[in-house]
């Protein structure tokens, strides 16, 4: 922003003194007279009298901003209430950190962008407690763009096409192929965004099954918005009484698909933390006289489900349903061939 002499008019040289203050002083940081007439001068080429100074003072307490008046001790003025605390920030900024699905080149720009929603002396302590180190995050830069589009479809109801990678032994992200060797499109259904597992997972139906499937976001690219409307999804059950993706979510072990059955568990009294970390309410426990707990859930039965149990090594055993034992069983016994 940009203005000469006294033209700007009152709205912008209150707005920028608003700005000022927020930016230059907090609930431990005081701004001087001199340093905002710096600044106004930065700004808008112009300084502010000591007059109105103190009438946008009054009209910002007014307006219910926590601003103080001028005071002798401290020299100047502070502003509290920024739009976020600084603990809240920080929270955010770790959920960025432990995501693997944005890269580290939009973990540095979010950051960067999340320290502005405060004071520059915030964002400077930050700075020195902060580091990126080299956990794994995804290479695929469209993510962003791969979120903004689905959004897009979900509310619209309209179909979309996408290829889907996987890594390579060189870590990169190499396409699908059909058998001809050309990249494979899918055209599906999309439903609900999930994120769960530090990834994002895109929940989808086919025109061809009549069950969910879950998809990666950050292995998507060249996704486009059809014409095509959603088909009905009446004939998916969890569709029948419109999506819910919290519950979805908790029933879907790693985000792999599976049959839905109650399952019961038993398992031993140290596990009883990572039960309820893994279902909070979700879980009916019971105690037994030997010390040990059965656990009763709502679960998907496949890959993901059988992985968790495993786990949990002989802590814990699955009482139902059959074909949960059956998997745990195949899987022992494959794992049995390799060693």
């Amino acid at each position: 922003m940009c203005c000469t002499g006294n033209k700007a008019n009152n709205n912008i040289k209150f707005y920028t003194f608003i700005d000022i203050l927020s930016r230059y002083s907090d609930d431990y940081t005081s701004i001087s007279t001199s340093e905002i007439n710096n600044q106004m001068k930065k700004q808008l080429g112009l300084t502010l009298d000591r007059r109105t100074i103190y009438r946008y003072i009054n009209d910002m307490q007014q307006l219910g901003l926590e601003v103080s008046d001028y005071d002798e001790q401290i020299g100047g003025y502070k502003m509290g209430s920024h739009k976020l605390e600084e603990y809240e920030i920080k929270l955010l900024i770790d959920v960025v950190l432990s995501s693997k699905f944005i890269t580290k080149k939009k973990t540095e720009e979010l950051m960067n962008r999340l320290l502005k929603l405060n004071s520059i002396y915030i964002g400077k302590d930050f700075n020195k407690k902060i580091y990126i180190d080299n956990r794994a995050k995804s290479v695929n830069e469209e993510i962003f763009i791969n979120i903004d589009k689905i959004n897009n479809a979900i509310r619209n109801k309209k179909k979309i096409s996408f290829n889907y990678y996987d890594y390579n032994f060189s870590r990169e992200l190499v396409p699908r192929l059909n058998p001809d060797g050309n990249n494979k499109i899918y055209i599906v259904n999309p439903i609900s965004m999930i994120f769960k597992n530090e990834n994002y997972y895109l929940v989808l139906a086919d025109d061809k099954h009549k069950d969910l499937s879950n998809y990666r976001i950050d292995r998507m690219k060249s996704i486009e918005i059809l014409d095509d409307n959603i088909r009905n999804l009446d004939d998916i059950q969890e569709c029948k009484e419109g999506f819910n993706p919290s519950i979805y979510s908790k029933k879907t072990f790693k985000m792999f698909p599976g049959e839905e059955h109650e399952i019961e568990i038993n398992f031993q009294a140290g596990l009883l933390n990572f039960i309820i970390d893994e279902f909070g309410e979700d879980v009916e426990i019971i105690k037994n006289e030997n010390n040990t707990y059965n656990g009763i859930f709502i679960g998907k039965v496949g890959y993901g489900l059988t992985k968790w149990i495993l786990q949990m090594g002989k802590s814990a055993e699955v009482l139902r349903p059959q074909k949960l034992r059956n998997c745990i069983k195949d899987e022992l016994d494959s794992m049995r061939k390799l060693y």
